[in-house]
């Protein structure tokens, strides 16, 4: 499992419209964030920060580095990315 990374600030504020809820970032966040961008896109998790101060950041943003693994002996169709059926059934392995 690789290192977390972690990234901006935010804050639960409450409005006579309901709770807004305000992202931070600064120059070097924003640097991180361009750093992890994976097929165009940089998917994080808002989370809650366990030991808040009145006045501070009460949650704050971590990057989901999660990849699919790729699968072993499947090999995909460019057009459909569908695994192809002579990858996956080998006519030897059949029992009859």
């Amino acid at each position: 499992m690789s290192d977390k990374i972690f990234c901006g600030s935010g804050k639960i504020i409450k409005t006579q419209y309901g709770d807004l809820t305000k992202i931070s970032f600064s120059q070097k966040d924003l640097e991180v964030l361009n750093q992890n961008v994976n097929n165009g896109w940089v998917n994080t998790a808002l989370k809650e920060k366990k030991n808040k101060v009145d006045g501070k950041p009460t949650h704050y943003l971590e990057i989901n580095t999660w990849k699919p693994n790729e699968r072993i002996g499947y090999t995909t169709d460019e057009k459909s990315n569908e695994p192809e059926v002579s990858e996956i059934i080998d006519d030897q392995d059949i029992p009859f």
